[in-house]
Parts: structure tokens; C-alpha cells; sequence
């Protein structure tokens, strides 16, 4: 399995045994599920703040790997696809997987997003700020259903903006639980639903607008943002 990107970049580690050891402070302690562990670090390294999510006997399995593989080559998949429609996503610097004394592990290491704040930390008071937003993540959410994938896990949290209004940057993380569902309606609806139960910036007539953007980005006549 490779354990570089493309274009590795200088001055960081370039191995699986490297980027284990990297000392940095858990934004996400280690959790148990899946029969194994899986957490989040925060590291700067060459005065630059990256994420590695570290995990062990944490696997996916699927008809191309029905053994198992850890999830952060299916997170790193789905970044790649994401970026690919043009989806703002976290960039990623390492993947790679290796044997440790616990067992088989996965390690994905991401830039952090210089200047992104979640959606559930964003504070703005003035309402043409806050329809503005609404319409450019309905327009990024439709962009992914376009293409008849589900996020799975669109909390607030998980939805990343810089800027203010019109001019806002949206981004989308923690990509593990990306999928196809076998039927695409399906995955608007879910996603769509989770969102507007899990935020609490917008009033109703925001998240018509957050709708409405979100039907043009679905017909394909819309542009991520």
C-alpha cells in the first residue's frame, strides 16, 4: 500500500514509523469501535499545524478488501473524489499504514485548514451574513449529492468556513463515513436531515435559502463555493 502523497512535502516525515512517533496533543482521545482505536492529534510541525488521525485494527471492509483496511485509506479516497468536484477539503501531506505492537494500523496526516472555523463556532450577528452562508453550504452540499454521495456525519462541526457572507470559503471534513447509497435520493435526505437537526445558527427562512441553493448545486446548475 503507498505510504507517500504524489508530492511529499519537505522538511516532514516520510514514513509510517516517523509520523507514528510524531509527539502533538489529542483533539480527539482515542476511541474504541470497529474491534479497534481510532484518535486525532494535533502536531506543528516546520512551524505549520497538521492533523494526524492515528488508528489501529480499526478497519473497513468491503468487496475490495474483504480482509480489512484501516479507514483512513477510505478517508484519504474520499478527500481525493471530494476535491476532485471541487469540494474545499483538508489537504493531505501523508497516508500509509504499518504493524505496530497492537496490531495493524492506519495513519492520515492533513493540513489544518488556516483560517476555517466550524459552522457550530461561528458567530455572526447580521442576518444577510448568515443567508448568504446558508446558500453557499446548500450549494456545496448539493454539489456532493450531484454526484450521489452522502457525507453520513454532517454535523455543524464538520462544516468549515473562512470569511464572512458572500465571500465565505466552505469546506467539508471528517470524511471517514463517505458513501454511495444504493439510492441516491437517499443521500440528500439524510444528509439534509442530520444538518438541520445538529445546527443552530440559522432561523427558517436561512435554511429555505440553504434548500433552494441546494436544488440548483442538485440539477447541476450551481458551483461549489
Amino acid at each position: 500500500m503507498p505510504s507517500t502523497i504524489d508530492a511529499p512535502v519537505a522538511d516532514l516525515p516520510q514514513s509510517f514509523e516517523a509520523w507514528w512517533a510524531v509527539p502533538g496533543a489529542w483533539v480527539e482521545e482515542p476511541n474504541r469501535r470497529r474491534g479497534g482505536w481510532s484518535g486525532m492529534l494535533r502536531a506543528t510541525l516546520a512551524g505549520r499545524l497538521y492533523y494526524v488521525k492515528k488508528q489501529c485494527n480499526h478497519l473497513h471492509r468491503s468487496l475490495a478488501s474483504p480482509r480489512g483496511e484501516p479507514t483512513t485509506e477510505r478517508e484519504y479516497r474520499n478527500i481525493v473524489r471530494l476535491a476532485g468536484l471541487g469540494i474545499r477539503v483538508p489537504q493531505p501531506v501523508f497516508r500509509g499504514s504499518g504493524r505496530t505492537a497492537e496490531g495493524y494500523a492506519g495513519i492520515l496526516v492533513t493540513e489544518a485548514l488556516e483560517g476555517f472555523v466550524s459552522l457550530d463556532a461561528l458567530q455572526t450577528d447580521a442576518a444577510t451574513d448568515r443567508r448568504a452562508l446558508a446558500q453557499k453550504v446548500g450549494t456545496v452540499i448539493g454539489t456532493l449529492h450531484r454526484a450521489r454521495l452522502q457525507h453520513s456525519c454532517l454535523y455543524d462541526k464538520h462544516i468549515m468556513v473562512r470569511g464572512q457572507g458572500a465571500a465565505a470559503e466552505v469546506a467539508l471534513i471528517d470524511l471517514e463515513k463517505l458513501r454511495r447509497p444504493l439510492l441516491p435520493w437517499r443521500a440528500a435526505a439524510h444528509d439534509l436531515d442530520q444538518l438541520s437537526r445538529h445546527q443552530a445558527l440559522w432561523d427558517d427562512g436561512d435554511w429555505r435559502a440553504l434548500l433552494a441553493a441546494h436544488a440548483v448545486a442538485l440539477r447541476g446548475s450551481g458551483q461549489p463555493a
